[in-house]
């Protein structure tokens, strides 16, 4: 059943494609004509990279035909309204103005597809001849990542964003990126951090996802099946303990703090596991209700294992705490480490127990949530800027790929 699905959504991308080819070369050619940037990130998003630069575009750079591809309905569609240049994504129409985009925008890999990338990518070569695919990145490259995904052999990236100095040289040298490629410029999203004034008495709990732990269907609640395997996992029992903690709801309820648990996009499925520990000082958060720049720009302070928010959190020179219990699992079914050591490189203490991080919480907490000054260094020397410039930086740098 699964192989006859991949067949049929196959079937139907080629013949959107085909429909797409044939309505621009022979109806819409002006289009090919036309200065024309097609935005994305995930179809049901407008809140990374892609959605910071597309709106500076619209703001600050008029000229430009500006496109934002997003799904009919999502949450963030009401963001996109008041700048216009909407296209319901996967419809005929983004299959039409991506074969026309001059630059294919996307902060995830193979720019604005209007179809999964492992099937429509493979079909690039019907898109303009001098389409520029730029990828703004979702998160700082730290681990050795899917060499078959990420090397410059096979994407042919016109333009890799990065944000800081040994993240570039990383891209550079492990995926073989030229230096024209991949540039250091800073991350587009980046440019809101600098505006974030003073954090609420919030700590944001924000772990990264496992690759054996996805449900099949990422926009859907989990089955049963799949809800009773996550629920014995140690990543569920991990931050069930710390949610569940005595002694950290009462060191927060007495300092006023609330605690903001908010899974990875990939393990927003198992949403419903968690509700049961939500109670006055716990707020279980979804994707559909809570955006995870605001909640990072709110948050006085951290939790995280793995993900790469951490980057924009420390960029604020906010405190954070990273609870490992799996690495030696992490890394073999995972990711790869990279040249970045959390012990070493990292922006607060690394912890392998549930116990300890609630220790360190009520340190951070009865000392209202300061970065210590040795990872205060570690931010000011890894970032190559803390400005609101990005945007401009990255803008610039697509213009200069003609």
């Amino acid at each position: 059943m699964a192989r006859w699905r991949h067949y049929s959504q196959f079937f139907v991308i080629l013949c959107k494609l085909a429909a797409a080819y044939v309505i621009l070369h022979v109806f819409r050619r002006g289009l090919l004509r036309e200065n024309l940037w097609l935005f994305q990130e995930k179809h049901t998003e407008a809140r990374d990279n892609g959605y910071h630069l597309y709106r500076y575009v619209k703001q600050f750079q008029p000229e430009i035909h500006a496109y934002y591809s997003i799904v009919r309905g999502s949450p963030d569609e009401s963001k996109l309204q008041s700048f216009g240049g909407l296209i319901p994504a996967e419809t005929l129409k983004h299959y039409i103005y991506w074969l026309a985009a001059k630059y294919s925008v996307n902060s995830q890999p193979h720019g604005a597809a209007p179809a999964p990338t492992y099937i429509l990518y493979r079909f690039r070569r019907f898109c303009r001849k001098d389409q520029k695919v730029v990828f703004l990145q979702h998160g700082i490259t730290k681990d050795e990542l899917s060499h078959e995904l990420m090397d410059y052999s096979n994407t042919r990236f016109s333009l890799f964003s990065c944000a800081a100095l040994p993240e570039c040289a990383f891209v550079r040298q492990v995926f073989g990126y030229p230096p024209q490629v991949a540039q250091l410029l800073g991350f587009c999203r980046f440019d809101q951090l600098m505006r974030a004034g003073q954090p609420l008495k919030q700590i944001l709990i924000m772990p990264t996802f496992r690759l054996w732990l996805i449900a099949e269907h990422l926009e859907q609640d989990a089955t049963e099946a799949e809800t009773a395997r996550f629920e014995k996992s140690d990543f569920f029992l991990n931050f069930k303990r710390l949610l569940t903690d005595e002694r950290l709801l009462n060191a927060a309820r007495a300092r006023g703090y609330s605690i903001v648990f908010y899974p990875h996009y990939s393990l927003q499925s198992y949403i419903k596991s968690f509700l049961p520990f939500r109670n006055e000082t716990v707020v279980i958060a979804d994707r559909q209700h809570y955006d995870v720049q605001r909640l990072m720009m709110e948050s006085a302070a951290m939790v995280t294992d793995y993900s790469s928010v951490f980057f924009d959190f420390a960029y604020m020179k906010k405190p954070e705490i990273f609870l490992q219990f799996d690495e030696a699992q992490y890394r073999q079914g995972h990711y790869k480490p990279g040249y970045f050591d959390y012990r070493r490189d990292g922006f607060g203490p690394v912890y392998t127990e549930a116990g300890e991080t609630v220790d360190e919480l009520i340190r951070l907490i009865q000392s209202d949530c300061r970065m210590e000054d040795k990872y205060l260094q570690r931010v000011t020397a890894f970032f190559a800027f803390t400005d609101e410039k990005n945007c401009e930086r990255t803008f610039h740098a697509i213009q200069q790929l003609m």
